[in-house]
């Protein structure tokens, strides 16, 4: 009977230290508090879409225990080049509520501020900032989109149907394209579309939103580039046709793309996607002048190898065909 006894004391014993352990392993759960940034968390992934830049993209929700409700408080969402540390934050919008709705265009400008490439998926860092304090971050993904600015009319191949694209040079932030000009107009449009057209009130080389249509007075090859920062382009007649053509090029064997002449250096340049494959030069659509590189040391050789490429991506080309040495970059 005591052995029962002292048997079921022990038992007892070892219940209590186990509620005991249980409790202690538990612990005490406090609330979080301070500026906390909620939503968009790092899940977040966007292409951003050029017909959609006025719909929303994301609704930015925080909280702050450190001011309660009613209290004036100036709350600034900022953004950063992911692992940046937010050296040099860009603002994305204030509000004194805890939430703000940003659209597409809001995070397109944001992200390309922020130095974002465009057409590349990069990592953006964003927070909520007040004068007093900081919040949590979250890395979140974005592909910023690339204005499509094109020429359109009755001297274009296109006609007034559609645009015509042309190239941005990301090494000196203009546009440009050079083609074929029939005598009549042309002008300057955003996105394939009438919401944004540029034309030449006074033909001096001066861009106005919705401006006079600007003429071409001579049929002939031209080089167009459209500067957006000064609101201005220059059209320069193109002495000699020169193109590109290969597979690497997106009309493959089948048609040359026309190069860009400068009329200062008297060079011509092209920047272009190009896939894995190889290209030459050709003047005026011709194969009766074309040049290659057949040591693949950047001089030119009349009817010379093909110039291989062999990584895709986005290259500058530029080429002297007084001194026939080229130069390929990819950007």
């Amino acid at each position: 009977m005591k052995n029962l006894i002292k048997l079921l004391i022990v038992f007892i014993g070892l219940i209590s230290l186990s509620c005991d352990v249980d409790v202690q392993d538990t612990g005490t759960v406090t609330a979080e508090t301070g500026l906390k940034l909620l939503t968009p968390n790092s899940t977040f992934n966007l292409a951003v879409d050029a017909t959609k830049l006025n719909e929303l993209a994301t609704t930015f929700v925080w909280n702050d225990t450190d001011n309660p409700t009613g209290t004036a408080v100036t709350y600034t969402i900022e953004a950063a080049k992911g692992g940046t540390n937010f050296a040099t934050p860009v603002t994305i919008g204030t509000t004194t509520n805890r939430y703000l709705n940003v659209t597409n265009g809001n995070l397109d400008i944001a992200a390309k501020a922020a130095g974002l490439a465009p057409l590349t998926e990069g990592q953006m860092d964003v927070r909520i900032k007040t004068p007093t304090s900081v919040s949590n971050y979250f890395t979140i993904k974005i592909i910023p989109y690339q204005p499509d600015w094109g020429i359109i009319g009755s001297s274009t191949a296109l006609g007034w149907d559609n645009s015509t694209s042309m190239t941005f040079n990301p090494l000196t932030g203009k546009y440009s394209i050079s083609t074929m000009l029939a005598v009549g107009e042309f002008k300057f449009r955003l996105d394939n579309s009438w919401a944004v057209n540029l034309g030449d009130n006074g033909n001096n080389l001066s861009l106005e939103n919705g401006g006079a249509n600007i003429p071409i007075t001579a049929a002939g090859n031209y080089t167009i580039v459209l500067n957006l920062s000064t609101n201005s382009y220059t059209i320069t007649p193109i002495p000699n046709a020169w193109g590109v053509i290969g597979d690497a090029t997106p009309t493959g064997w089948s048609d040359d793309t026309l190069m860009d002449y400068d009329p200062v250096t008297q060079t011509y340049s092209i920047v272009m996607k190009m896939t894995v494959g190889a290209f030459k030069f050709r003047l005026n659509h011709s194969w009766s002048t074309n040049y290659g590189d057949d040591g693949n040391n950047l001089t030119l050789d009349s009817g010379g190898s093909n110039v291989p490429i062999t990584s895709a991506g986005t290259y500058l080309i530029k080429a002297n065909f007084t001194s026939l040495t080229y130069t390929i970059t990819q950007l």
